[in-house]
């Protein structure tokens, strides 16, 4: 009789482990505050787990900066994370992180870096910034220094000795903000477009505020922001990873705004790694690579 029991006890254990939901660790990108940032990732988590019926259980997760979510995947603490563009190279060379997906804005799969400054300051052309001061995003943003710092340096302009001072805002909100206050005379941020009509200072400011800035200088295109799969996690549950992919692939503005109101993402379509080595040359004219 004790037999049956255990057996019996194993067989119950057995069938609820197997309906055990798997347990996903899922990271985003912190573009903005992150009170503003967190219900939008959440609905992104929700839709996740509404679409696999409850076998898998979503947990968000959103760091203070750039540089935390490399390190959680690096360190196994995330299995899919929305990594910017230089975020992802650098989250697949130190933790062999895996690109699935790239955003698209406005039918493009990419976006630009640009330099803004307000209407009001004189400033028109780069030459203008000479002895200025401009707020960079982080190091590690594609758009809010890699790009731009790239460019200039191309062109023969070397920021630490172009510009009388350098800040690190550390999110593309903060960057817009110093330069409407005139904390700065220039901030380095992503544009959807190259003509002036949509980018960070559209989507943070009120339209009165964003009329007041614009932008004098936009990089070339940079690929999009990613939805990345580590190396872990993909090795492990190859077939769901592709099904999460896929369910985040169908989501499409208008229809579905969620990726809309993460991070005004219209939808998101396949990406390899390939198409992220226009940022690894960028990384190392800006001196991030030597």
């Amino acid at each position: 009789m004790k037999k049956v029991l255990v057996l019996l006890a194993l067989l119950g254990l057995s069938i609820g482990l197997a309906q055990a939901p798997i347990k996903i660790r899922l990271g985003f990108n912190p573009t903005q505050n992150s009170d503003q940032l967190k219900p939008a990732a959440q609905a992104i988590a929700d839709f996740i787990e509404k679409e696999f019926k409850g076998t898998v259980e979503v947990e968000i997760f959103i760091p203070t900066e750039y540089r935390g979510l490399i390190e959680a995947m690096r360190g196994g603490k995330l299995d899919f994370a929305f990594f910017p563009p230089d975020g992802y190279v650098l989250a697949n060379r130190e933790a062999g992180a895996q690109v699935m997906l790239k955003s698209v804005r406005f039918g493009n799969p990419f976006y630009w870096s640009a330099i803004i400054v307000r209407k009001d300051s004189g400033i028109k052309r780069i030459e203008d910034l000479e002895g200025k001061t401009i707020a960079w995003v982080d190091p590690v943003s594609a758009a809010g220094y890699v790009f731009p710092r790239a460019a200039l340096i191309s062109r023969g302009i070397f920021p630490d000795k172009f510009f009388s001072k350098q800040v690190n805002a550390g999110k593309h909100d903060a960057v817009v903000l110093s330069v409407l206050n005139k904390s700065v005379d220039a901030g380095a941020t992503f544009a959807n477009d190259d003509r002036n009509k949509s980018g960070a200072w559209t989507q943070f400011l009120k339209p009165a505020e964003a009329a007041q800035l614009t932008a004098i200088f936009y990089s070339k295109p940079i690929p999009g922001d990613t939805f990345t799969v580590s190396k872990e996690f993909l090795t492990k549950y190859p077939n769901l990873s592709r099904g999460i992919a896929a369910a985040i692939q169908r989501i499409r503005a208008p229809q579905n705004k969620l990726l809309l109101n993460l991070y005004r993402i219209d939808w998101m379509m396949p990406a390899v790694d390939s198409d992220y080595d226009v940022v690894r040359e960028a990384r190392k004219i800006s001196g991030q690579d030597k």
